[in-house]
């Protein structure tokens, strides 16, 4: 199942997920360029959203 980019960012803001979903292209855009895992990409979602809180 493919989930596509407005559905996730529908997602984390019903989780009240705000920094992710800010961060969220910026990350991807970063992940995609460097090559990273999925397990990274989440890792670093997971950071902007602490750092915002």
């Amino acid at each position: 199942m493919t989930t596509e980019r407005t559905e996730v960012l529908d997602m984390m803001g019903s989780l009240k997920l705000y920094g992710m979903r800010t961060a969220y292209d910026e990350t991807l855009a970063v992940a995609v360029k460097r090559k990273h895992e999925p397990q990274r990409f989440v890792g670093d979602q997971s950071w902007s959203t602490i750092a915002r809180r």
